[in-house]
């Protein structure tokens, strides 16, 4: 079928000349199915690149409706939306299709969701456990303090801190996030003693290739530091949100709590727009709002 070796090499594109992370190629591939699928039972025939060039906005949005039945919040599908444009946008380069109908959806409406830190008596108190799973080796104990406080120190995305090298290991590190935007971030001495730490008692070589790696030594996985997270979480009773985002999150809105200069923290945080970073001023208003209600003398009199 010539769509899928389209849809392959638009993948390709993506992985290896724009540098989408494996995660996100993954879920762009499984939306763009999603749709050729939904649309193959809309239209009752078999889907070719004739039957999406005449594809009409109500196809489209019969696609979002019929996610919505299946439980998919209106954030699952403004991502979908996003894939099926690109993989247009990438027939149309090619003047295979016209992009007419698809700018004619319009992308579903989010609720803003404030990010969601963890208290910083939390995250100081589960940064100084000597162990987090009992009968484990003691380097894999290291490897996760050393990475739980690298991303507290800098508020690195998790993708951010598994691509590191041990040669990267410095009092400053230079850092390329999204779109290839390089940045700069800083370590703390607690936090280079700890990558010292895991350094000595790893069993591997970690000369080469990345400085994180899993119990039989490959590469550690964004996956799987979350699924040991979700695992401590309910070990130690931390909160519902803990993941290595939400270690981003407290980074970013303990800097501000204590003061930090909003533009610094945009800087350190590797955020293309201020408003992106303003997010986290309101999660700490409203921390005050709270402590304002609970402890006002009036609210007695209710």
């Amino acid at each position: 079928m010539i769509l899928k070796k389209y849809v392959s090499d638009w993948l390709e594109e993506l992985a290896f000349e724009r540098r989408y992370s494996a995660h996100t190629v993954t879920n762009y591939n499984r939306d763009v199915e999603n749709f050729l699928n939904f649309l193959k039972q809309h239209k009752s025939q078999p889907v070719t690149l004739e039957l999406l060039k005449e594809a009409k906005p109500a196809d489209y949005r019969a696609w979002l409706s019929f996610r919505i039945t299946q439980g998919l919040q209106a954030r699952s599908n403004v991502r979908a939306l996003s894939a099926i444009k690109s993989f247009l946008k990438f027939l149309a380069r090619r003047r295979l299709i016209e992009m007419k109908s698809i700018d004619a959806v319009r992308r579903p409406k989010l609720a803003e969701l404030l990010p969601k830190p963890i208290e910083e008596k939390t995250i100081l108190g589960f940064l100084q456990l000597n162990k987090y799973f009992e009968n484990e080796p003691t380097w894999i104990t290291a490897r996760d303090r050393a990475l739980y406080t690298l991303l507290y120190c800098t508020g690195l995305r998790i993708g951010e801190a598994l691509n590191l090298k041990l040669s990267d290991i410095n009092s400053e590190i230079k850092v390329r996030g999204k779109g290839k935007k390089d940045r700069m971030v800083f370590l703390l001495p607690i936090a280079i003693n700890r990558i010292q730490e895991y350094v000595k008692s790893c069993p591997y070589d970690l000369t080469h290739g990345v400085l994180f790696r899993g119990l039989r030594g490959g590469d550690l996985l964004a996956c799987s530091v979350d699924s040991r997270l979700e695992q401590l979480r309910i070990i130690y009773n931390l909160p519902d949100h803990t993941s290595a985002h939400a270690f981003r999150h407290s980074f970013a809105t303990h800097l501000l709590k204590e003061g930090a200069d909003l533009r610094s923290v945009q800087e350190l945080l590797g955020h293309e727009s201020l408003s992106s970073t303003q997010i986290y001023t309101q999660i700490d208003e409203m921390s005050l709002l709270q402590t304002y209600e609970n402890t006002h003398p009036l609210e007695k009199l209710k």
